[in-house]
């Protein structure tokens, strides 16, 4: 392995080397995500109405499931953050993986015992840490700030681009053959997703990532902060509800996964003319890509709340297709904001603190949920709620300029 690691860093200088290596780390992990990723909502809320009897009840189960597992996420902060920065990304990230491996292996338990999701729960809750945190990292450490937009944008296109064939490939294995077999699929690519991450240098930080530290951190970017949280509402609401209105507007997991495919590969053009477009306002030194930032919020936003009017598939990929369209225009300038705060203030700090709020608006989307769903237009208000939470991270911009 070191003889092979060796060749590889000659081919380039080591900051590419290691750029290129996070880079088919995100291919193989967002063709697992694609194969998986929303199935999961789907798969817990079916068990959920087994055992329930009805739909409330897989709602209910779905919102505690996600409740527990970004709680265990702002526990597993506080555990794991220090030994991120002692043991570094790589052995991190390899634990994740393996931990990936438990998570899916739990779910196809479940199906025997619903108890089972209360582990897995736990299991995702670290598996998001060990996992995010360091991927974040690396994007700061390998990242170049005047081209920040592209690799934002190369690694935003490497997500859609491996993911197109997922949702598809995924909703036809899962109307086959079944969940346990989609699982094993999944498994089996986010385990060879691992071998890139050995052909990086060994990364690690001494931030001082603490209570006491983040009561400081909050005295000094309260407004970061709550942009995080704003960004695990509008993130929760995307990964969690979106997939579960279109499942039961459809009601069909082989167009659920088409759909979702066939959105995400005609709106990379979205991506790559978004990461162009800030890396050349940015370098003007001006608020001009602020003013990107702040349409393409506004816009993401009306398309979170108008995607709620979908009615039948093809309303479902018109309007998630738009959706998908817009948010580039938001989360390119958004991740490029949040990077150089953390080139700023300490990256394992920043991305762990981003981490613990993140956690918490996905937790708000989940209580929120369990309740408004219940109601007539409860959909609506819920998409609404995302939407707002788009919004609230728009004080970011404050980093256009540092």
């Amino acid at each position: 392995m070191d003889m092979i690691r060796r060749w590889w860093w000659r081919r380039k200088n080591r900051s590419e080397s290691n750029l290129q290596a996070s880079y088919w780390n995100t291919f193989f992990r967002a063709m697992s995500i694609g194969l998986l990723g929303i199935f999961v909502p789907i798969y817990v809320y079916l068990i959920g109405v087994e055992w329930g009897g009805s739909w409330k009840e897989g709602v209910i189960m779905l919102m505690a499931f996600l409740v527990l597992t970004r709680f265990t996420a702002v526990i597993a902060v506080w555990v794991m953050a220090r030994q991120i920065e002692v043991r570094g990304f790589r052995w991190s990230i390899t634990v994740a993986g393996f931990l990936g491996v438990v998570y899916y292996g739990l779910l196809v338990m479940a199906e025997r015992s619903v108890w089972w999701l209360v582990p897995a729960a736990v299991v995702l809750g670290f598996e998001i840490v060990l996992y995010w945190i360091p991927r974040l990292s690396m994007n700061v450490d390998f990242g170049h700030k005047e081209r920040m937009g592209k690799e934002i944008g190369v690694r935003n296109m490497i997500n859609r681009g491996s993911s197109v064939l997922g949702p598809f490939v995924g909703g036809i294995i899962a109307g086959m053959w079944g969940f346990d077999i989609l699982f094993g699929v999944g498994v089996s690519v986010l385990v060879m997703s691992l071998i890139p991450i050995y052909f990086m240098e060994k990364h690690k930080h001494e931030d001082g990532v603490g209570f006491g530290d983040l009561v400081l951190f909050w005295k000094d970017e309260k407004q970061s902060l709550l942009s995080f949280w704003g960004q695990g509402i509008m993130d929760g609401v995307s990964a969690w509800i979106w997939p579960l209105f279109v499942f039961i507007v459809i009601g069909s997991l082989e167009e659920l996964g088409a759909v979702t495919s066939a959105a995400l590969g005609v709106s990379m053009l979205g991506v790559f003319l978004a990461s162009k477009s800030f890396d050349w306002l940015r370098s003007f030194g001006g608020d001009e890509d602020e003013r990107l930032f702040v349409t393409g919020n506004v816009i993401t936003a009306v398309m979170m709340v108008v995607r709620g009017l979908a009615r039948g598939v093809w309303s479902v990929f018109g309007l998630d297709l738009l959706y998908q369209a817009a948010l580039p225009w938001m989360s390119v300038p958004l991740y490029g904001y949040i990077y150089t705060l953390a080139e700023r203030k300490g990256v394992v700090r920043v991305i762990s603190y981003r981490e613990i709020f993140y956690s918490l608006g996905v937790v708000l989307v989940a209580v929120v949920g369990v309740v408004v769903l219940m109601w007539p237009g409860g959909w609506q208000i819920v998409f609404g709620i995302g939407a707002l939470g788009g919004l609230m991270t728009l004080p970011m911009r404050k980093e256009s300029n540092q």
